[in-house]
Formats: structure tokens, sequence, C-alpha cells
């Protein structure tokens, strides 16, 4: 069963890499060592943009987050600015992006519940954390459920962790990476303890690309009726 599903998730990372192109995650600048004040807070709001893409990528493909947040600090000073904004506001500085209204929601209850226990809005201090203090961290939150927790901690800070999205679960059945009959918290668990946190990642992202994508859906249903049909005539 794994060297089965592993053999399929490489060969459906191939034909989707080719499809959606090649994801990779945001790379976190390490701390400045520099004594320039300028510089520490360039790494600081460089990290602190990549924790709200991440926010704001939830419940699809994350480097839609990360052009969201890019949006935003175009628009305004801070993360504190964005979180007093109106939301109408917010939104209209999204332009055309999908889901703006869901993303700033998102991103206003994670904003406003950070500032609450922190007084502050340094995102990049996650970044200084631990990972068993980082899970807690965002769990204290509340604000999370159990999908974007996981999700937050995939894609934000590269846990080997899979979200149990149903989503997920049914784009791995359309692309016959699982059977019909697993349910989302098995496909989750099958998943996360197979492989690495590179894999998990990208497995994510391009499953959640193709969530929302009707044609490539299409391509790929109509591919794998094929395959099917060929494998009956040859037995």
């Amino acid at each position: 069963m794994s060297d089965t599903l592993q053999g399929k998730v490489t060969a459906l990372l191939q034909t989707l890499e080719r499809r959606y192109g090649k994801v990779e995650r945001p790379s976190v600048a390490p701390p400045s060592t520099s004594a320039d004040a300028s510089a520490i807070a360039t790494v600081a709001a460089k990290n602190a943009q990549i924790v709200a893409g991440v926010a704001l990528g939830l419940h699809g493909p994350p480097i839609e987050g990360g052009e969201a947040a890019r949006k935003l600090m175009a628009h305004f000073v801070d993360w504190n600015e964005v979180r007093v904004a109106r939301p109408a506001t917010l939104i209209a500085a999204l332009g055309r992006q999908s889901r703006a209204p869901e993303r700033i929601a998102l991103l206003r209850r994670f904003l406003e519940a950070y500032f609450i226990q922190q007084r502050n809005l340094n995102l990049e201090y996650l970044y200084s954390l631990k990972n068993s203090e980082v899970r807690r961290f965002l769990s204290d939150l509340e604000i999370f459920s159990r999908e974007e927790l996981a999700a937050m901690l995939l894609t934000g800070f590269g846990f080997s962790v899979f979200p149990p999205a149903d989503i997920l679960r049914d784009m791995t059945e359309l692309t016959g990476l699982l059977k019909a009959q697993t349910t989302t918290l098995q496909m989750a668990k099958k998943i996360e303890t197979m492989f690495e946190a590179e894999t998990l990642y990208s497995l994510y992202a391009h499953l959640y690309a193709l969530a929302h994508d009707a044609e490539g859906q299409k391509v790929l249903a109509k591919q794998r009726h094929h395959r099917k049909k060929s494998k009956s005539k040859s037995r």
C-alpha cells in the first residue's frame, strides 16, 4: 500500500507541476545580525508578511495568500493598520483576487486574536519559537479549526502534517490516490505519515489548485478513464 501510494503521489505531482508549475515554500529570512535598525526592520517585515500570507492562503493554494499579503502591504503601512481598516477597504486592495472577502475575514480574525494575546502585531515573532511553541501559540489563539491549524503549521512552519480538509479528500479520490471509502481523517493520517514536509506542501498546494480548476479536473478524470479502459483491454 505504502509503495503504491508513494508512486501515485510522485506521478501526480509531476502531472500537476506541468499544469501549475513547481511550488516552493516562502523563504524565511534569518534574524539580522546587523546593528542597523533599518536592516532589522526589513527582515522583520519580510517574515511578518510571510505569516500574514499563510493566514490569507488558508483553504486555497498558498501562493495566493502570499500574493494577497503583498497587495495589502502595497496599500497599508503595517499589519496593525490592516487590523483596524474597514473590511471593504481591505477587500478592494486585493482587487480581483479570488475569495477576497473570505481571505480578509480569515486574516482579520487572526490579527485580532494575535493582538489580544500579544498586544502587538510583531508576526515575525512566531519564527523565533520552537516547533512545539508555535503549535501551542496558534492553538491558544482558539480561532483555527483542526484543518486550518494543520494548514498553518504545514504551509507556514514546515510541519509534517496534512490538513483533514474535505476538499482535499475529494481531490485524492478524483486523482485516484485513495479509494472512495477513505474518510477525510484517514486521508490526512495516511498521507502525513508517509511523506516529508516538502512533499506534503507540494501535494497540498497542487490539490487545492486542482480543486479550483474545473477544466483541470475534467482533464485528469478523462486521463484516469482512458488508463482504466486500457488496463481492462490488456487483461
